[in-house]
Parts: structure tokens; C-alpha cells; sequence
């Protein structure tokens, strides 16, 4: 094996600390002549080769091809290939090589939580068991919010005085949850959100009355029936405690549910 082990564990490290969704090609086995040895390798990323190589020409062009197939499915995956190298797919070395492909999905889907408030602070400290990326917004400043921030919290966090408008920015693939200091911003937030139409999950906390009195609002501003069923409200698994941290967990199993079911894991 004459690939470098730290080296291409290291470029991995590179790629998972950058957040770079990328592919790994390895050769497993040769019969007859081919371009590399068993154990050559290099990753995929962006379309195109990232590190090392496989020996290039039509052979690579063919990895590269099929592991971008592999990162366009957004999973962690792993394939086994094999290529015979005749003129057909544009080799003379006669030979057949032996691939092994796995994906790294590293970039995580977003968690966009409006509020930043007791339950808006609990939740997005799930962030790691969520296995998302989360962000608060708030159209207050940081010395305006209860309870105060941690020092060095695990999500980030928006200062904004307009925060509707940052709902055009946020990826597509988004998940939403609407939890603000004030009904007024919830419900301009919730309107731009079904309005743009990408997100998943479009989540509002607040109890059925509160939702009834917000579909009659958007409904008066041309908000369709079909987008007004995309909402969810109440959110959480559970309904029946009123103490943050509780429903924060609440809400977070709701979460993990829904990222389970858009990753194709769902269990039923």
C-alpha cells in the first residue's frame, strides 16, 4: 500500500472540519495490468478530484462520476465497483480494477429557530444530539434576552431587527421553528416562510387557539389552505408541560423525527 495513511486521513479531517460533503475511492483489487496499485485512493468532492488519484485517464473520470452520484443522494454510503479496463470504457490495460466508494455527508441541515428565549435557548442547545447545524434569531439585542447567552454557546446566534427578512437567505432545505418575544413577528415570519414554500418544516409554538387565530390572519392576506396545513402547531412530541427545558426535549424528539424521515430513515 503505497498511499500515506495520515496523509489521506488527514485530508479527510480537512474536509469533515470544513463541513465539505466528499467521497472516498479506493482501490480494492487489480487483475492484470491496470493504472495504480491496490491501495491508491483520492476524494471526490464538488465534482471534481479533491486529493490523490486512482491513475487518472477514463478510469478516474468513471470514480469521479459515480462518487458525485453518491454525494448528490446527501447519505453516508458505501459501494463496491468493478471496472474492466478494455477499449470500451476507454483503457487498453486489459485489466479490471476492484473500487470501494463511501461518502461523507458532513455538511448538516440547518436549524433555524426565531426567538431567543427560554425554550429557543434550550433547544438549540441540543444541537449536537440533534445532529444539526442550528441558528437563533432575534430582533432584540444581547443584553435584551433572558436568560442570558452562555459564553460560549453551540449554535449561532442573530441580532436582526427585521427578522422576516432573513427568511429569504436561509437554505432550503431548512428546518423552522417560530418562537419569538411577539405574536406580531411569529406571524410575519410564519407568512414569509410558507410565502417562499421550500422549508420542510415550518414549526410555531403556541397552543391550537393561537394557530386558529393566526390561519384566519394569513388566510385574509391570500395564504393558501394547502400552505397553512405545512405548519405545525402545536410542536413536540409531548403536549403536556409548560416548563422549557421539558419542552424543549419535546420539540427536539419531534426534531430528530422529521430529519430521520427527510434522510429516508424513518421507521415507519
Amino acid at each position: 500500500m503505497t498511499v500515506n495513511q495520515q496523509e489521506w486521513l488527514e485530508a479527510l479531517a480537512r474536509f469533515r472540519d470544513e463541513g465539505r460533503s466528499c467521497c472516498q475511492v479506493v482501490v480494492t483489487g487489480v487483475k492484470g495490468s491496470a493504472p495504480r496499485e491496490v491501495g491508491a485512493r483520492m476524494i471526490v468532492a464538488d465534482g471534481k478530484l479533491a486529493w490523490g488519484t486512482i491513475g487518472g485517464g477514463q478510469l478516474e473520470h468513471l470514480a469521479i462520476q459515480r462518487a458525485s452520484e453518491l454525494l448528490e443522494g446527501g447519505r453516508a454510503e458505501t459501494v463496491t465497483e468493478s471496472v474492466p479496463l478494455s477499449e470500451k470504457a476507454g483503457q487498453c490495460c486489459g485489466g479490471e480494477v476492484s473500487l470501494f466508494l463511501e461518502s461523507f455527508c458532513w455538511t448538516r441541515r440547518r436549524l433555524v429557530i426565531f426567538g431567543c428565549g427560554h425554550v429557543a435557548q434550550a433547544i438549540a442547545g441540543l444541537a449536537d444530539y440533534m445532529d444539526l447545524d442550528v441558528q437563533l434569531i432575534d430582533s432584540r439585542s444581547a443584553e435584551e434576552v433572558e436568560p442570558p447567552l452562555p459564553a460560549s454557546p453551540p449554535y449561532e446566534v442573530l441580532f436582526i431587527d427585521a427578522p422576516e427578512e432573513e427568511v429569504d437567505t436561509i437554505p432550503a432545505d431548512s428546518l423552522l421553528l417560530v418562537m419569538t418575544h411577539s405574536h406580531a413577528i411569529d406571524q410575519e415570519v410564519i407568512a414569509r416562510a410558507l410565502g417562499r414554500g421550500t422549508f420542510p418544516y415550518v414549526g410555531l409554538i403556541g397552543s391550537d387557539r393561537k394557530w386558529a387565530r393566526f390561519k384566519r390572519r394569513l388566510e385574509q392576506r391570500g395564504v393558501t389552505a394547502e400552505a397553512l396545513e405545512s405548519v405545525t402547531c402545536p410542536i413536540g412530541v409531548s403536549k403536556g408541560s409548560k416548563e422549557p427545558r421539558k419542552i424543549a426535549l419535546s420539540v427536539a424528539a419531534e426534531i430528530v423525527e422529521v430529519s430521520a424521515r427527510l434522510a429516508g430513515g424513518s421507521r415507519g
